[in-house]
Formats: C-alpha cells, structure tokens, sequence
C-alpha cells in the first residue's frame, strides 16, 4: 500500500510539473494565435513619388506678334545655302533659321530673321526694353519672350549658332548706312 501511495503521489507530481510546462506554453500559443488574426495593418510610410522630368515643350514657328510695334507677321523655314553663302529671304516674311533651336521650354537660341523692310522688320529699332515678343508654332503653343538688349554685329559672324543656355529668341535684320551689318535683338524666354 505504501508503495501505491508513493506512485500515486509520483504521478499526480508528475502531472503537476507537465501542466505547469503546458500551460505557459499554451497560453503564449493561444496568444500569438489570436494576436495574428486580429492584427492592425501596419502603416507604413513612404517616400513620395520623384516629381517626372520636364517635359520638353517645342514646335515650328509659324508666327511672331510684338504688340507694341503693332508687329504681326508669318514666319517661314529659312534656309542658309552653303554653296553661296546666303540665307533664303522674303519681301515680307520673317524667317525662322532651321539652323537654330525650336521654341521651347528649355534651351538655345531661337533664331527668327528677316529684311529690314516696312512689311517686316523696319520698326524693330524702335522696340523698347521690355517689350514682349510672341511666337506661335504650328503644334499651337506660344512662347512669349521680353526684349533685353541690341547688338551689331560682321555678316560673317557666325557665333549667334553657338548659343547654349536657357532659351532666348535672336531677331535679325539688316542696319548700317549700306545694310551691311546684322542688327541682333535679344529677347529673354518668359514662358509658354
């Protein structure tokens, strides 16, 4: 009988030291379980979106407007030939130099010339600072710009191709006694 009762009370301290290791064990089961199905979405933060690059926004010019010389004219494709040596010109048009840059939002020079003739760009002397000048291109932009400054310069001076930086617009006519020198007018971009 004493050897009953000893093993009774081996088994229930051993039942005891085996509850006492399942039930934590348990517990933190039980736990994790419930906390997986009802856990909260994690918000997570995130950095935002790159801004997209410019884009690029050009045409063919196909008009230019200074409002304050009352100055509407068509513009056409220019052309330099060079076999002779010369631009292809109108009696009244101005030409744009296929040469330079398209209107744009971004850089170079926007080349636009033409005679220096009432019906083209006789009055351009009398632009003021500040004066705007507008461009239309055949895709339906504008690009508006504001006169900055004038220089003379040699025929043969070819440097006005060489242009890198924000985008400006050159207008070019003739000046001197003989019309020998090429009259710049320099116009900053605005916008379009």
């Amino acid at each position: 009988m004493w050897l009953r009762r000893i093993l009774q009370t081996l088994a229930i301290a051993l039942i005891l030291v085996g509850l006492a290791g399942v039930v934590p064990i348990s517990y933190y089961w039980l736990k994790d379980t419930v906390a997986a199905r009802t856990q909260r979405p994690v918000n997570i933060v995130q950095a935002p979106a790159p801004k997209p690059a410019p884009t690029l926004v050009t045409g063919i010019p196909v008009s230019i407007v200074i409002p304050s010389l009352n100055m509407n004219l068509q513009v056409i494709p220019g052309v330099y030939n060079p076999k002779t040596g010369a631009w292809t010109l109108t009696l009244d048009k101005a030409q744009f130099a296929l040469l330079s840059t398209q209107p744009n939002n971004e850089s170079g020079d926007t080349f636009i010339y033409g005679h220096y003739r009432p019906e083209v760009f006789a009055y351009l002397h009398l632009i003021k600072p500040g004066a705007q000048a507008i461009i239309s291109t055949s895709n339906g932009y504008q690009f508006t710009y504001t006169y900055m400054s004038t220089q003379a310069f040699d025929p043969t001076d070819a440097s006005v191709f060489a242009y890198q930086g924000p985008p400006q617009l050159t207008i070019q006519t003739c000046s001197g006694i003989f019309m020998q020198n090429r009259q710049m007018y320099y116009f900053q971009y605005d916008g379009y």
